[in-house]
């Protein structure tokens, strides 16, 4: 069988899709005849991460490393087949493992084509690349150790660069951000300039006329050493291309020395820190221009991290830059916290998409260069504080310029330029490097942009908490802020925490007319927390909100170190009585390596009321975790009675109080003598190490005569029981921040801890201390301690503390506060036989006469019967609180019985179930009338064909729509991972609801049975 027959077999066609490719080496130029006619590219749906290059000619070892690293460098495709040398096999590998990882690393599988296992090759047919079901059957060879993006090594190769060159320049410039800005100088210089080489745009004919040697190149003038070389080579790259870069910041001759010119032209040959990927590896002719924002991470401060300043990956900003320019409308756009330029970037290519498809762009490169500046400086805007973020933004657009436009015609056309005018005007025209701000976005003295209107307004402003001493201060002191009526107040009576985010969506109005359309990445705690009130209420109230993506769930996929959740909000200038779509985004089957994608499923959109959030009514956090029917059930709790009535109170003041809070400035100054203009300058890390010396003084590890009272922490303790003690404390206690009244640790009360996986309590009646994450209460009416604790260590608890108070999904569980632990629910009558059974038990537990795990199930199963739950409320919470796995058959069957039962008591015909699991998929198949049964597509059928439609109708290479939920006339199909969690008893009767919402009317209040 040739391979002509061998990948016919496999669907595809060598005519229409594997597509004859050219690979041109300049200095292989030997592989580069060999390859002629040898090399086809089939490309995939862009979601599913499947293209692939097949390359017929046996090749050598050098020949197979070449080709690796080119086609890595293209990042292009997923997948090499190479025919072997005895032309017997295809060889499959994984393009995407960086050239470091060893070949026969990277080999997946190997098909023999003179006589095929059928079996194997069933795996590797078309619709499976199509589908991105290719990858369920490979899965597990994608080691995520290996897996190592183009982007991610080049940050690798280039942070070695800078740590070096920052090495060398430290004593040449001792101020921090200075040498800063000199060590990425020198660097975008570089890249930009490996870029134009690269690109053959300046070559030998260049450095002939203006230096007189066509053998010189860029890593030549380095090795000579010679600054006034360098210098003016930079200058003259500066006047043909009037790139800014090469003008700010000047690099004074004294920096350009020997040592730093052959440490850059080392790194060209070398890697500086692992000896193995160089500059040089990297090809900027075929590697995506959008990698170059991406090295903005290197000069990220650890600090800035902490304070919210991410790189912002592309999947990202296309989302919102496709949902804010919805129609093809060309308008100018700014970012008013550019970063690296991510969105700038993929702003200006959604308008030249549009330009394209207008048919507005010339023909002919040179006017394509030229229209593209144009459309550059009038339509693309942004401010950056930080001048090294600057820099990348303007690095990233200039590049924007040459994308797919053939380097040798520009090459010819600024040879021809230099010979006919001696000098090159074509990139001057239209500068657009004024466009790009270097300043504080939210200076109110001189204001960027003054009073321009812009039609797109997108960004992902930093998340830190405003200081005293940040110049962002003065913002929320000065900036005034217009209501309606009149009204102007100034920002700090709105903006909740001092959080600087906020300060940028009030700053939006000034730059912004009635028909502005704003796409913004922010904190969750902006929406969720309580601290934001007045920021919310100000939000629901001056905008018309369209679309809020809940990220919580996919924040590994979006920021791989941030600890802030965010939210995606779409929103126009002014107030909309409108229906707010709510996307809680999760991580589904494509979400992981090798896809990473965001799963945008429409039926899963929650209907939010933008006047109900205005009004109060609701709250967005609602839907933060749970849906409609785990709402339910939370309204059902919050209408008993509260804990707080339970709670002892003195003159008028609840007995509900945090513990200890050790140390803060007034402490250190009294006993360090530290000045508070002192401790100011101070790094976290030197405050911490003073906390500690304050600390040491005045705690103890072991219990000693001075130091004899038990201190806990929240990690001391379990339910019902103190596991550990942390440390021991003196009677004497009035030298902390927050000592609290001693009555706190005395006498019986219930402890509980506010961070943790779980709530946790226990009861107390010994002389103990604890810190202020821990929570004390002491009860009316002391009888009822050992059911209140119950109670609060319960599932039914932990489950409405989840769904209902939880601020953010994925911290620390559960960090509520007082008025979080008031409103806890307990029934408004209780079971006096219940009560005694339950405290009964958690008495016996306090004292540790059984462990916990020996009465949960059953403690839980009383408390579940003390507030009087049913059986589906019941089994939610159990669902809620399972373990994840597969699903096996037993699961499986209670899901699809119980679904039937569900829904049949309102269809006259018996209604059929047929499921399917493959790929990690599991398929339901309703038929809601078993006579038309053998009508439909069979589960099996429909996993396949669910795979392959997915992707093909949802073109974007970000991020993936789909629905969980099929409908035809009579049949429904429902699609979800092979996770138990997905396929629950509750889930069915969810599931079944949702069905007959769809299917069946209300009519005078109840839903009516039809065939």
């Amino acid at each position: 069988m040739s391979f002509v027959d061998f990948f016919s077999r496999l669907d595809f066609d060598f005519n229409t899709n594997l597509k004859s490719e050219t690979f041109y080496f300049e200095k292989e130029l030997c592989l580069t005849t060999k390859l002629n006619n040898s090399v086809f590219f089939y490309s995939s749906p862009p979601q599913t991460n499947t293209s692939f290059y097949f390359i017929t000619t046996p090749l050598n070892e050098n020949e197979i490393k070449v080709i690796r690293k080119y086609i890595w460098n293209k990042n292009d495709a997923d997948l090499i087949f190479l025919s072997s040398p005895e032309d017997s096999e295809i060889i499959m590998s994984y393009a995407k493992y960086s050239p470091t990882v060893e070949y026969k690393e990277s080999i997946l599988d190997k098909f023999n084509v003179s006589d095929p296992d059928l079996k194997k090759i069933e795996q590797i047919k078309r619709w499976q690349f199509d589908s991105g079901a290719f990858w369920l059957n490979y899965y597990s060879f994608i080691d995520k150790v290996k897996y190592k993006g183009i982007d991610k090594e080049l940050i690798t190769t280039l942070n070695a660069l800078k740590d070096e060159l920052d090495k060398i320049l430290h004593s040449h410039i001792q101020e921090t951000e200075k040498r800063g800005e000199t060590v990425q100088a020198l660097i975008d210089r570089t890249l930009y300039i490996k870029y134009l080489e690269d690109k053959h745009i300046i070559n030998s004919f260049f450095y002939k006329h203006y230096f007189k040697d066509d053998s010189l190149n860029y890593e030549k003038l380095l090795n000579e050493s010679d600054e006034r070389n360098i210098n003016e080579f930079f200058k003259i790259i500066h006047d043909i291309f009037s790139n800014q870069l090469f003008d700010k910041p000047d690099i004074e001759p004294k920096y350009i020395t020997p040592e730093i010119c052959k440490l850059i032209a080392t790194s060209f040959r070398a890697n500086l820190k692992t000896g193995q990927l160089r500059l040089f590896d990297f090809q900027f002719d075929v590697l995506p221009i959008e990698f170059i924002s991406s090295i903005y991470e290197i000069f990220l401060t650890d600090e800035q991290k902490k304070n919210g300043i991410y790189y912002t990956p592309k999947k990202l900003a296309q989302l919102i830059v496709d949902d804010v320019i919805v129609a093809d409308k060309i308008g100018s756009i700014l970012d008013p916290s550019c970063g690296s330029g991510m969105f700038l970037v993929i702003g200006y290519q959604r308008l030249l998409e549009i330009e394209q498809k207008q048919g507005n762009e010339p023909e002919d490169s040179i006017d394509k260069i030229k229209f593209r500046m144009k459309l550059l400086k009038e339509n693309i805007f942004g401010i950056e504080k930080k001048s090294i973020a600057q820099r990348f933004t303007l690095f990233s657009l200039s590049l924007q310029i040459f994308k797919d436009i053939p380097p040798q015609e520009i090459k010819e056309f600024i040879k021809h330029e230099i010979k006919q005018h001696k000098k090159i005007n074509l990139f001057s025209e239209y500068n657009f490097y004024e466009n790009i701000l270097c300043q504080n976005t939210l200076d109110v003295q001189k204001l960027p942009f003054g009073n321009i209107k812009f039609d797109y307004i997108v960004g992902n402003p930093p998340f830190f908490e405003i200081k005293r001493t940040d110049e962002e201060i003065s913002f929320l002191e000065n900036y005034d802020v217009h209501l309606e009526n009149e009204k102007t107040v100034k920002a700090k009576y709105i903006i909740g925490a001092h959080q600087i985010s906020q300060c940028f969506f009030l700053k939006l109005k000034d730059w912004s007319n009635a028909d502005t359309r704003f796409g913004f990445v922010s904190n969750s705690s902006n929406f969720y927390n309580d601290n934001s009130d007045g920021f919310q209420k100000y939000f629901y109230t001056y905008y018309g909100i369209e679309k809020i993506y809940e990220l919580s769930r996919v924040k590994k996929i979006l920021f791989e170190k941030a600890k802030e959740s965010v939210v995606i909000l779409i929103f126009s200038n002014e107030f909309m009585d409108n229906m707010i779509k709510y996307y809680p985004v999760d991580m589904g089957l494509f979400s992981e390596k090798p896809f990473e994608l965001l799963i945008i499923e429409e039926d899963k959109a929650i209907g939010i009321k933008q006047r109900e959030l205005q009004n109060r009514k609701v709250k967005l956090r609602n839907y933060l975790v749970g849906n409609e029917f785990d709402n339910r059930m939370i309204n059902q709790l919050n209408n008993l009675s509260k804990l707080q009535e339970y709670i002892y109170s003195k003159n008028n003041t609840l007995f509900l109080h945090r513990g200890i809070d050790f140390v803060g400035f007034k402490e250190i100054n009294k006993e360090f003598g530290i000045n508070k203009s002192e401790w100011d300058l101070f790094s976290q890390q030197q405050r911490n190490e003073y906390y500690e010396k304050f600390k040491n003084q005045y705690t103890s590890k072991e219990q000693t005569p001075e130091f004899n009272i038990p201190f806990i922490k929240p990690a001391s303790i379990e339910k019902f029981k103190i596991h550990t003690i942390d440390y021991y404390l003196g009677d004497d206690i009035s030298m902390f921040q927050r000592p609290r009244p001693k009555e706190l640790y005395k006498d019986g009360r219930i402890v509980l801890s506010r961070i943790g996986k779980t709530l946790k309590a226990v009861y107390l009646n010994e002389h103990i201390y604890f810190d202020f994450d821990l929570y004390v209460l002491k009860l009316k009416n002391e009888d009822l301690y050992y059911l209140i604790i119950a109670i609060l260590n319960s599932d039914l608890i932990n489950f409405y503390i989840n769904i209902h108070l939880k601020k953010r999904i994925d911290a620390a569980f559960p960090k509520i506060g007082m008025e979080d632990i008031k409103k806890i629910p307990i029934p408004e009558e209780l079971d006096e036989d219940l009560v005694t059974e339950i405290s009964k038990i958690s008495k016996n537990l306090v004292e540790g006469k059984f462990e916990y795990s020996e009465k949960e199930h059953k403690l839980n199963e009383l408390i579940f019967d003390l507030y009087d739950l049913s059986y589906i409320d019941k089994q939610r919470i159990k669902d809620y609180f399972l373990k994840k796995k597969t699903v096996n058959r037993n699961d499986l069957k209670l899901y699809s019985d119980n679904l039937e039962d569900s829904i049949q008591t309102f269809f006259k015909n018996p209604i059929q179930v047929e499921t399917y699991s493959e790929l990690n998929l599991i398929i339901v198949k309703i038929v809601l009338n078993k006579q038309y049964f053998e009508d439909y597509p069979s589960a099996k059928k429909t996993a396949l064909y669910v795979l392959n439609e997915i992707f093909k109708q949802n073109p974007n290479e970000n991020y993936l729509a789909g629905q969980e939920k099929i409908f035809g006339e009579y049949c429904v199909y429902i699609i979800k991972k092979d996770l138990n969690t997905n396929w629950t008893e509750t889930k069915a009767f969810e599931d079944g609801q949702d069905i007959l919402k769809r299917l069946i009317d209300f009519k005078n209040g109840k839903r009516e049975r039809i065939r």
